[in-house]
């Protein structure tokens, strides 16, 4: 029917949920497969979990030079592969291909007792673009953000504006790796925190930002987040990680302190650059 209907659409793996649903719904057949005429659709969810595994084992193993799965059935009772199909690379081919896109680094994600209930630190997902705005909605102000990306309306209460959310829930994780702290408040997702470690243009030092929730500030969360932010940029090959901070934000500066981090002064009076070389880190 591909052939037939010419009938396709295009991804880059590693696919995720949203990267699936919209490549199914970009399909001519997308509005069958959600049911017609009184007939019952497909389980959409499970279709969406199918290409992105599929997408997830051509990654994780770059021996695979081609691989389809044609037919697949799906019907309203269940999906079925009638016959699937894998080549491989030879092999006397040493250097294997690489993704276009990076994989999302699992390695990142971590479990933790916090305050009496469960959390997890872990990579930002495409799907956290809601969360980030109840976060922003409740964080303090002035925060790390850029305050070009707040937007005021009215005298309200700033809100952070698209192009930020954007940046934030869609980075790549090739030159920054962005970390949120994730536990299931009342039965529902909620974000606690979030931290950026970036790599500095033309150099192997990576720039740290962090902000929690303004109630689970000087309990051990943000120094949690730092700890995990500070393993990623070893992991990530940094020399070292530094940070600009405001010489009157006297609580961040004692916080870094504690950290190992070392004060600098700047050109700018109100302005003190703080670092760490990585192989200090003895303290976390």
């Amino acid at each position: 029917l591909v052939e037939v209907f010419k009938d396709s659409a295009l991804g880059l793996p590693p696919l995720n949920a949203n990267l699936a649903a919209k490549m199914l719904e970009s399909t001519k057949i997308y509005t069958a497969l959600k049911g017609v005429r009184g007939m019952n659709g497909v389980d959409i969810e499970k279709l969406k979990e199918i290409m992105v595994r599929f997408s997830v084992m051509v990654v994780d193993h770059p021996e695979i030079l081609e691989c389809d799965i044609n037919p697949l059935i799906a019907s309203p009772d269940g999906i079925l592969s009638l016959d699937s199909r894998v080549l491989l690379h030879p092999p006397e081919m040493k250097v294997l291909p690489q993704p276009a896109i990076r994989p999302y680094p699992y390695q990142y994600v971590k479990s933790h007792e916090f305050a009496g209930s469960k959390i997890t630190i872990r990579p930002i997902l495409h799907e956290d673009e809601e969360s980030m705005k109840t976060f922003y909605s409740q964080a303090s102000w002035p925060t790390g953000c850029n305050t070009t990306s707040l937007v005021h309306e009215g005298g309200s209460k700033p809100t952070v504006d698209r192009d930020h959310l954007i940046r934030t829930c869609f980075t790549d994780f090739d030159r920054s790796i962005v970390l949120v702290v994730e536990s299931m408040e009342g039965g529902k997702k909620t974000i606690w925190g979030v931290g950026r470690v970036s790599k500095e243009h033309m150099s192997k030092d990576m720039i740290i930002a962090l902000q929690v929730l303004p109630k689970y500030a000087k309990k051990g969360l943000g120094r949690l987040l730092a700890q995990s932010l500070l393993q990623a940029a070893t992991a990530e090959g940094a020399a070292k990680v530094k940070a600009l901070l405001n010489v009157g934000n006297t609580s961040a500066l004692t916080f870094v302190k504690s950290l190992g981090f070392v004060l600098n002064r700047t050109s700018d009076e109100n302005i003190v650059q703080v670092s760490i070389p990585i192989k200090a880190q003895a303290k976390l």
